[in-house]
């Protein structure tokens, strides 16, 4: 053990370690392109010169991204910095502040007692491989609020009002940043608050209000913008169904890809069918899936409900569950989901790595092996994914047939099945989400 002297230079030691890489990456990012660049500066001039967003043009994020697009430009207006460094030290800073967080949390998670400092170093190299990507969009800022939001359960106090809303308010942030943790809001309004039905109600509504209140009374309905875009969005060329069109157009020729940004979708037969079944598929699984969340958390608490007051007491049930475990099914339930998204969501991109780094070092691993697993497995998938490391230069064919950057694609995804099952292991083998109460 760690006396409290040590453990506080191991802590600076980490934290210097930890500034080091910050100073690597904001000074080595993207090459060749940036949706800084790109997208980001051009909504933020849009909306200084009057075009509101949702209403007069096309904005495919949600609100809560407005202030973020638009604070570099006001700085940059006012003679400070650039507008491309300028976002790059906001999220630099918004790093630094969710690492102070998860030292500090580490340190009250039960299950990383031992490993606290395994993870914090963890977080530092991964994110680290993530360079180019890590600071030039909204991803490591929605994984971190989501993050916050389940990990601060670990010291949630019996019927602590102000605490469950502040837990609230980051999940609603989080959906605030990116839609995608919007359907999570079932399993974890089952977990996430302790109590009567009309407080759990209540906590939730309040952090809903502090997050979506402004935005929902300036744009109204004309937020369907954004959901109606995405929903529309074709197969993306780095997703995994499209990897199938890949694989079946190495045999059938019937495929084109069209060069057009950001999707870059393919076009033909098997696409048109890989489409439809994608549109069945992945919304049936979802509901599947928060089904199993469901499951989970109450397997062993109480039966379903079938009436009002069956009801009351199911969702009461959840306050006999210890803070740990809660924030240990939260942290299950968001790993789970983010790679059922990887798998089965017609949108997939490169940075969207990195939401699962947070999660991982902190998630209460059944053993170590399977830990040191697991992180193994991000480093691959993000080697792959993120830096030039493993590029394929010359494309050529195997057997005649299979182009050998279709084989190297491949184990892009091989690594999520196996996580993806291990996480469902865990939910097998793991006291935390196997025994009672």
């Amino acid at each position: 053990m760690l006396n409290n002297l040590s453990k506080k230079a191991v802590i600076a030691i980490i934290f210097v370690i930890f500034l080091v890489s910050r100073w690597y990456v904001f000074e080595n990012g993207p090459k060749y392109y940036s949706d800084v660049k790109a997208d980001y500066e051009r909504y933020a001039n849009m909306w200084r010169y009057g075009l509101t967003p949702y209403r007069e043009h096309l904005y495919e994020y949600p609100p809560a991204t407005i202030p973020l697009l638009s604070l570099p430009l006001t700085l940059d207006q006012a003679s400070i910095g650039k507008y491309y460094s300028n976002y790059r030290a906001q999220v630099l800073i918004i790093d630094i502040l969710f690492f102070c967080y998860l030292i500090w949390i580490v340190q009250r998670i039960t299950w990383l007692k031992n490993r606290w400092i395994e993870s914090l170093l963890f977080y530092t190299i991964l994110t680290a491989l993530s360079k180019e990507f890590l600071y030039e969009g909204l991803d490591l800022i929605f994984t971190a609020c989501a993050t916050i939001g389940l990990t601060l359960a670990t010291v949630i106090k019996p019927k602590s009002f102000l605490l469950e809303v502040v837990i609230w308010f980051f999940f609603w942030l989080s959906t605030a940043i990116k839609f995608l943790t919007l359907p999570l809001v079932a399993p974890l309004f089952l977990l996430l608050s302790s109590g009567s039905l009309a407080k759990r109600i209540l906590v939730c509504a309040i952090g809903f209000i502090l997050v979506w209140g402004l935005p929902l009374a300036m744009y109204r309905s004309s937020l369907q913008v954004s959901f109606i875009h995405n929903n529309n969005r074709p197969i993306k060329y780095a997703a995994f169904p499209a990897h199938i069109i890949r694989w079946v157009d190495s045999f059938t020729h019937t495929e084109e890809q069209r060069m057009v940004a950001p999707d870059f979708e393919y076009t033909g037969p098997v696409s048109n069918q890989v489409t439809a079944v994608t549109k069945v598929v992945f919304p049936a699984g979802l509901l599947a899936l928060l089904l199993y969340f469901t499951y989970l958390i109450h397997q062993k608490l109480t039966p379903l409900p079938l009436t009002l007051t069956q009801l009351k007491k199911y969702l009461s049930s959840v306050q006999k569950l210890k803070p740990d475990r809660v924030a240990a099914f939260g942290l299950l339930i968001y790993s789970m989901y983010i790679f059922y998204l990887f798998i089965f969501a017609k949108i997939f991109s490169q940075p969207f790595h990195i939401w699962y780094i947070p999660p991982f070092i902190l998630f209460p691993f059944a053993n170590k092996k399977t830990c040191y697993l697991v992180l193994a497995l991000c480093v691959w998938m993000i080697t792959l994914d993120l830096t030039t490391w493993l590029h394929i230069k010359e494309n050529f064919l195997v057997f005649n047939t299979i182009e050998i950057a279709l084989i190297r694609d491949s184990f892009r995804f091989i690594p999520m099945f196996v996580i993806a099952w291990m996480l469902y292991k865990e939910t097998k083998i793991n006291p935390l989400f196997t025994d009672q109460k």
